[in-house]
């Protein structure tokens, strides 16, 4: 029989939130142990800073502007027609758009004899998941709410019930502001969906392999977490990043972006940030706690050392760097996201990768991984395979405007790893050397000494627009 696949998808966790990648400032022992059976990338990016978009690629292979009911104009898919922004950012709790692509990844799963469940957050459209899925639940936060009136627990408990933690401004988002949740860690969301994927592991047909894949909410905001994990992180002990105020040489639309605006509601001082990042690292913790008890289902099950157990998310959190709050930058506090493998019989265990990886290469590596022919379709790498990994290669991301409020231009982005070109469309573009200045404080696009570089990167990023049918290419 063939052996187990467990992709587990967090929701905005960075990539530096993850101990064995941050010497042990933010303890993630569980996640750690995945890295220890396998590999973990010290460099992939999220192919879009945004919910939907990034796990369109993550199942489709495909870039989000490929995708069909991707492009915020057509206003068909997973992200928000332009005059309909609450659709998108009340988030988990209204999701009233669908994701177009045939289930290829997991009808290829399926034909290869996998039985295919899911647990959790979807957002691609909660009436296209049975078409992917043999078994879907947790996907419907009304269902996480009556979970929590027939155990009588109190309705604030789930964190988008609370006002608090969401801007009075228009749009209703989450913002900044720590609070405790009082319900106790066993009974938040993110427990409840990891008992949704330990029930699939124990009650699976045990003549299939299986295919489960976990989607957290957390550490997504608002960060209304529980104790212990509220009070694990000392907020003192945190030091003020060099990126966090706004840089000279930024695009203008930053200044007038909506993101901005909540980062100065909030506070433009880093006193005012140290509890939301120490409850950020705490809610990080709660979600480590809850990949390990999946992982101990699987051992209980005798299933961990057959099992490809892949931990990602779907994009990070600018956390007020770069004086922004939320995502959908191009920076590397919104585009750095885990991505570890524990790997069955892996020659290397525990080495670190630092080749260039994206979560576009997911979807290739699962079906590789299975023995199933990849599609052509498919635009990411196989990233189980050393020859492929060891090439030299580009990544790109991108991101369109969610409508007026946002108030920032849409931008695409191609990287080799060191360097990092964006195209701000009607806006200054940006070019970055992350070795040097890794923080991206200075704006090199303006230089004379970077013309040429600039100009190349400008070329391969126009090249991938147009041989992807980028709307936007020149």
């Amino acid at each position: 029989m063939k052996k187990h696949i467990v992709l587990i998808i967090a929701d905005q966790m960075r990539a530096d939130a993850l101990g064995h990648l941050n010497g042990g400032r933010v303890s993630t022992p569980n996640i750690d142990k995945l890295a220890e059976r396998g590999c973990s990338f010290t460099r992939a990016l999220t192919p879009a800073p945004l919910c939907g978009p990034a796990r369109c690629s993550l199942f489709t292979g495909l870039y989000p502007h490929q995708a069909s009911g991707v492009l915020l104009e057509d206003k068909l898919g997973v992200r928000t027609p332009a005059e309909n922004p609450l659709g998108f950012l009340t988030d988990m709790m209204i999701n009233d758009s669908s994701i177009k692509e045939a289930p290829l990844l997991t009808d290829i799963l399926r034909n290869a004899g996998y039985h295919t469940t899911y647990a959790g957050k979807w957002h691609l459209g909660n009436d296209c998941i049975h078409r992917w899925f043999d078994e879907a639940s947790g996907y419907d936060n009304n269902e996480y709410l009556g979970y929590l009136r027939k155990c009588s627990l109190p309705l604030e408990g789930w964190p988008l019930s609370d006002s608090e933690v969401k801007t009075e401004r228009t749009p209703h988002m989450s913002i900044p502001k720590a609070k405790v949740n009082p319900l106790k860690p066993e009974q938040c969301n993110d427990a409840w969906i990891a008992d949704i994927a330990r029930n699939y592991i124990t009650s699976r047909p045990v003549e299939k392999p299986l295919f489960l894949v976990c989607g957290f909410n957390g550490p997504h905001p608002p960060f209304k977490i529980p104790e212990p994990y509220f009070s694990m992180y000392n907020p003192e002990s945190y030091s003020e990043p060099e990126n966090f105020k706004p840089t000279a040489g930024e695009p203008s639309c930053k200044e007038e972006s909506f993101y901005r605006t909540l980062w100065k509601d909030h506070g433009e001082e880093w006193e005012s940030w140290k509890k939301t990042s120490a409850a950020y690292h705490g809610f990080c913790s709660q979600i480590d706690y809850e990949v390990g008890r999946i992982t101990a289902c699987l051992e209980q099950e005798n299933m961990l050392d057959d099992t490809l157990i892949i931990f990602v998310s779907d994009h990070g959190e600018q956390l007020g760097q770069h004086g922004l709050w939320h995502k959908m930058q191009p920076y590397e506090e919104s585009l750095r996201v885990p991505l570890v493998m524990s790997i069955p019989g892996s020659p290397a265990p525990g080495k670190p990768n630092t080749s260039q990886a994206s979560l576009i290469d997911v979807p290739s590596t699962i079906l590789s991984f299975a023995e199933c022919t990849v599609p052509e379709s498919y635009q990411g790498i196989n990233l189980l395979n050393e020859e492929e990994l060891n090439r030299p290669r580009l990544l790109f991301s991108e991101q369109e405007n969610l409508g007026t409020f946002h108030r920032e231009n849409d931008w695409r982005m191609v990287t080799d790893g060191r360097f990092k070109y964006v195209r701000n469309l009607g806006d200054l573009d940006e070019l970055y050397d992350l070795k040097a200045d890794p923080s991206e404080i200075t704006n090199l696009a303006e230089s004379n000494e970077y013309k040429e570089l600039r100009c190349r990167l400008a070329r391969n990023l126009e090249t991938w627009m147009q041989d992807t049918q980028d709307k936007l290419a020149e």
